[in-house]
């Protein structure tokens, strides 16, 4: 079985997405298919694994997952695979034993990847008037422990704007979050239904420092990256802190911190360094 089998036996489970595109301002593939083109076209000839090409999300979202186990069964069981996949609870079905899974969501483990998608049309740089700021949906308890917290709310400088999840987001919401986000220097990461957030790596795409807030740690790339170098990590026994924390970073090393993001951005938090980042590990 060669790696051009394999694409055509889960051809039919690699659907065209037809949910709402999120976030609003995706365009093109999402993670998994955008890997799948891209390691089809730039795979490794001297890797021993085979790629499991399943789009993982949207044969999930759009149920159309039937008979994916049977499939999967009937693969050599004694040969190398690995798979990508950015659904929030991971991969349900049984893989091969030695599978090596690359996640996005973070709820079944995995190796950790950043939940991305296309890159955020930015402007001109603007002043950062907003100290920290998080514009989002209340999709886990954690987003209510951090937006519970005594921070001096009534200060301008502070913007926290949370409402309830909805796959949709309006035209006048995107601008709210772009503008503030744009104006931040800290923008407020906390995980959401899955470990990963999009807002980490829109954090460093608007210049701003993204601020970690989990009860559990999923972070990409943490045997080459050291996180504190250009994120703020906020654990869940530390949210009553957070503006004290944020309060404390001294001016340099936070532009350092900005700095950083910005160095490391293209080669492990877009698609395409993504991409090559787990070519790189195979």
């Amino acid at each position: 079985m060669t790696q051009k089998d394999l694409y055509e036996i889960f051809s039919e489970y690699r659907p065209q997405p037809t949910y709402p595109t999120y976030p609003p301002y995706h365009t093109g593939d999402y993670l998994e298919d955008y890997f799948y083109s891209f390691y089809s076209f730039y795979q490794d000839k001297s890797s021993e694994r085979l790629l499991i090409p399943v789009s993982w999300t949207t044969c999930y979202i759009e149920k159309k997952d039937a008979g994916l186990q049977a499939l999967l069964s009937s693969l050599d069981q004694s040969k190398k695979y690995f798979t990508v996949c950015q659904y929030d609870d991971g991969i349900k079905e049984s893989l091969p034993p030695d599978t090596v899974q690359f996640n996005a969501g973070g709820n079944s483990g995995g190796i950790p990847l950043p939940l991305i998608c296309s890159q955020m049309p930015i402007g001109d740089p603007v002043e950062k008037d907003i100290f920290c700021s998080f514009v989002g949906s209340k999709t886990h308890p954690i987003r209510q422990m951090m937006a519970d917290q005594e921070m001096p709310k009534d200060h301008l400088d502070i913007q926290l704007w949370m409402k309830g999840w909805s796959p949709k987001i309006q035209d006048a919401e995107a601008q709210a979050f772009k503008t503030i986000s744009e104006r931040s220097k800290f923008i407020l990461c906390p995980r959401g239904y899955g470990l990963n957030s999009f807002r980490i790596y829109e954090a460093f795409q608007f210049g701003a420092v993204p601020v970690v807030i989990t009860d559990k740690f999923f972070l990409p790339w943490e045997d080459e990256l050291d996180w504190s170098e250009f994120a703020v990590l906020i654990s869940q026994e530390t949210i009553p802190q957070i503006y004290d924390i944020l309060s404390a970073v001294p001016e340099e090393y936070y532009n350092s911190m900005v700095n950083n993001g910005k160095k490391l951005y293209q080669d492990y938090f877009t698609l395409e360094g993504m991409s090559k980042q787990i070519m790189k590990r195979l």
